[in-house]
């Protein structure tokens, strides 16, 4: 029998346990749904052991017992032997490990294809573990860390929230791996390389690896204008990597008009293109705006034609150091209606919406939002942040403290989670909120950093919104 790792399975060693998953929760699938997705699996202490020895090429069991033996001294060579089979037998049924009685490389097509048109179904182990969630429940672990590692974009986006002053800046290879070796250190599962434009510092490349020598999800936010040869062999080689990437219009003078960068267009689809035909995870974002708004649609069409996850967004928000430059291109709330309203032509969508609004759970003692409950970033000099799009509101440096410090002892990341929907008393009792997501960081960026005080202009959304899903609803009833 042979047996190896898959490349797309995280594992995490805890002092009790292991934990074994998949990429689901941070990577970014097909429209169809059709990556495999094999679930959570903890572990105990032994199996990190038998699980640790295992190659990414196959081998024979054999060989694998070898290497256990020293480990395990006290025990006969057939005991470990067969406890090994079965435990890996039992993984492979789940999907977790290769197992098969001949050798056989791995495909990354068979784990993500574009080809797909059907979900894939894995035939799983019925088990008493416990899910992730379940493991860790609310103890603000830290599972995803937001890099930036270029201040600087050759894009010049009129919607950008990262001001201009701000524009600056590479991270080193040396402190890269710093924040790597610390976020393997605390079993941080996901790291987001984002920027200004991440394929600009010339270290990308080895942060990229750096990332799956040890084991880590990665998202790659990028306008992929710059994407080469070199680096397009490192994004196939690694099953865990996903790109996120902007696609404002498939009119090329509206996109170009918007990025601010003559020939992006061509650039951006060309290079979607290149990560389609290698399978690489892609999603696309269209934030709307006045440019754009009637026609962003074609975006999602085009998307959806290529089996490619896509996504757009009215909601936003100004840049971080409150000048609110960025927000001429927003639409006014006369435009969101109208946006709102044509997407409510799609009975899903509508259904969507209304779901959400009605499963919404509202706790006066809940929190907020979920600002520093599992993620928290950190730019190219160190400084770290709450989350993406709050720069300006540093929680501490991870050149004066240990990430761990940071996210267990920085007073401000245990003030902002000690936040409660009931102290923000206009939220609780608005008619709106089932429709809203209150968000420290939109409050803060246009209100001179008070993050207390709520923008209007989302109240309002959020009013719009109530109001056209309910009179679809009324007359879907009538």
């Amino acid at each position: 029998m042979y047996v190896s790792k898959y490349p797309y399975i995280i594992f995490r060693e805890y002092p009790d346990y292991g934990y074994l998953t998949d990429n689901r929760n941070f990577g970014y699938d097909t429209q169809s749904k059709s990556m495999i997705k094999v679930g959570d699996r903890v572990i105990s202490k032994s199996g990190c052991v038998f699980y640790s020895v295992l190659s990414e090429v196959p081998e024979d069991v054999s060989v694998i017992v070898s290497r256990l033996m020293p480990i395990f001294i006290n025990a006969p060579y057939d005991i470990i032997y067969n406890d090994a089979c079965e435990f890996y037998a039992e993984l492979a049924q789940g999907g977790f490990v290769f197992c098969n009685n001949e050798y056989t490389e791995w495909s990354r097509d068979s784990y993500f294809s574009y080809a797909n048109a059907e979900p894939v179904e894995l035939s799983q182990v019925v088990s008493d573990d416990f899910a992730y969630e379940d493991v860790f429940g609310e103890t603000q672990q830290l599972t995803r860390v937001q890099v930036d590692v270029s201040g600087f974009c050759n894009e010049k986006c009129v919607h950008c929230y990262i001001p201009e002053s701000c524009k600056r800046g590479l991270m080193s290879l040396d402190l890269f791996a710093r924040i790597v070796e610390q976020c393997r250190d605390n079993n941080v599962l996901n790291i987001t390389i984002s920027g200004g434009e991440p394929m600009i510092n010339p270290n990308l490349i080895d942060f990229l690896k750096l990332c799956g020598q040890n084991n880590f999800s990665v998202n790659l936010l990028t306008n992929l204008t710059l994407l080469s040869d070199e680096i397009l062999h490192v994004l196939v080689a690694n099953p865990l990597i996903s790109v996120q990437t902007s696609l404002y219009s498939m009119n090329e003078d509206i996109h170009d008009s918007i990025t601010r960068l003559s020939g992006s267009f061509r650039k951006t689809i060309q290079a979607i293109r290149l990560l389609h035909q290698h399978n690489i995870p892609i999603q696309i974002n269209c934030p709307i705006m006045k440019q754009n708004k009637d026609d962003y649609s074609d975006v999602m069409t085009w998307a959806q034609s290529m089996n490619i996850e896509a996504d757009s967004d009215y909601m936003l928000f100004g840049c971080y150091d409150c000048s609110k430059k960025n927000l001429k291109c927003r639409l006014s709330l006369s435009e969101v209606e109208a946006v709102v309203t044509s997407q409510c032509e799609s009975g899903a969508y509508v259904n969507k919406l209304f779901a959400e609004a009605s499963n919404k759970q509202l706790d006066e003692n809940q929190p907020i939002c979920s600002v520093c409950s599992a993620s928290i970033c950190i730019s190219n000099q160190g400084n770290v942040y709450p989350c993406e799009g709050w720069q300006g509101y540093s929680v501490g440096s991870i050149l004066e403290s240990s990430l761990l410090d940071i996210w267990r002892s920085s007073e401000r990341v245990l003030m902002l989670r000690k936040l409660k929907l009931g102290d923000f008393p206009q939220c609780v009792s608005c008619d709106y909120i089932r429709y809203c997501s209150p968000c420290l960081y939109r409050n803060a960026n246009e209100n001179s950093g008070d993050f207390h005080k709520v923008s209007p202009y989302f109240c309002k959304v959020a009013e719009l919104q109530k109001r056209v899903v309910e009179q679809e609803i009324c007359k879907r009833n009538n």
